[in-house]
This record gives structure tokens, C-alpha cells and sequence, in this order.
């Protein structure tokens, strides 16, 4: 397998923001590296996720394509909100509601179970629209660091998150702010 996990972590804060955060340096054309693109990513994420634990559904290769395309959508709802993306999303939680089943507890879960590699489409659409329905949405943030685009959940009490990772991008800016000024603390020759 090759090292696709290398560089990315569920930080996001919920599945869905896990899900659009497959894709790295969004914001940098140069940079930017579609994880789901990589051999072995998919089967990977699925179980580090739990969305489908122990051994990986087969036929991956079959969902990518409308994955991104929900991976997509859910990005530009969450940055960008467009009534196309509005109408498209609806049409596949159209389809999604009608595989999800409950069970009979209080409060209902609405959920598709995944018997199948295609189910992870419609499981991962109600787990997009659970995020998009409710408060969390307001907390979505995108990260600060240049060209990196990945999207969290800001849980802080003042709301005053700005990186994805204070390890990954935080650590960077701060790098980048005590090179500015030991460049700036030096005499010039």
C-alpha cells in the first residue's frame, strides 16, 4: 500500500468535514492531492472512520467518482452555498432517505446500512445532511494556513480557531512569524 495516509488525520470534527477533507491543499493548484486518487485510500478510510469496520468492501474503484462528486458538493454548500448545490444535494438525500432504515428507539437514527461498497454514498449523503441541518454548521471554519482549504468544527468558547492543526499549519504560521521578525531583528551589512 502506498503511504496516502501520510500528511492527513480526521480532524475535522465530524465525517462529513472528514470526508471533504480528503482532499489536501485544496487552495494551492500546485500542491493540491486528492486522496481518494491514491491506491488503497478509500478501503482505508472507510475503516479508520468506522464507517465500515474490518475488512474493506470490494469494488472501491466503483464510488469514487460519485464520492467526489458528494465530496464536492458538501464542500461548496459548507463555503460557498449555491442553490445548484442545494438542489443537487436534495435530489441525492432524496435517494438516501429512501434506503435508510431506524431502529426503534428514541431518538429515530436514520442510517444505511452498508452491505455494499455503493451504500457508503447514500450513509456518508445522511451523514453530510446531519451536519448541514443543524448548529454545528455555523461552526464550520476553513483553516487559515496558505493553500491548505481543510474545514473543522470550531468547538473553542470564543470561537477563535484558525488552524486545522496546531501541529500542521499552526505550527507553520508560527514559523513563519519568528523567521519575519529574526529577519527583521537583524542588522542589515
Amino acid at each position: 500500500m502506498t503511504d496516502s495516509w501520510r500528511g492527513y488525520e480526521l480532524l475535522g470534527g465530524h465525517l462529513a468535514l472528514d470526508l471533504v477533507n480528503t482532499v489536501s491543499w485544496r487552495l494551492d493548484p500546485a500542491k493540491t492531492f486528492d486522496r481518494l486518487d491514491a491506491p488503497d485510500f478509500l478501503a482505508l478510510w472507510l475503516a479508520r472512520t468506522g464507517l465500515v469496520p474490518g475488512d474493506p468492501l470490494t469494488d472501491a474503484a466503483d464510488v469514487i467518482d460519485p464520492l467526489k462528486e458528494l465530496r464536492e458538493t458538501v464542500y461548496r454548500l459548507l463555503v460557498a452555498t449555491d442553490q445548484a448545490d442545494v438542489i443537487s444535494f436534495g435530489e441525492r438525500l432524496a435517494a438516501a432517505r429512501g434506503l435508510a432504515v431506524a431502529e426503534a428507539t428514541l431518538p429515530l437514527q436514520w442510517t444505511v446500512p452498508i452491505t455494499r461498497i455503493a451504500d457508503v454514498i447514500p450513509a456518508l449523503t445522511l451523514t453530510a445532511d446531519d451536519l448541514l441541518r443543524y448548529p454545528d454548521a455555523a461552526l464550520v471554519r476553513q483553516c487559515l494556513g496558505p493553500g491548505c482549504g481543510w474545514l473543522f468544527l470550531d468547538r473553542t468558547r470564543n470561537h477563535s480557531r484558525q488552524w486545522c492543526s496546531s501541529q500542521d499549519c499552526g505550527n507553520r504560521e508560527r514559523a513563519r512569524r519568528h523567521y519575519r521578525r529574526s529577519r527583521e531583528q537583524q542588522p542589515a551589512d
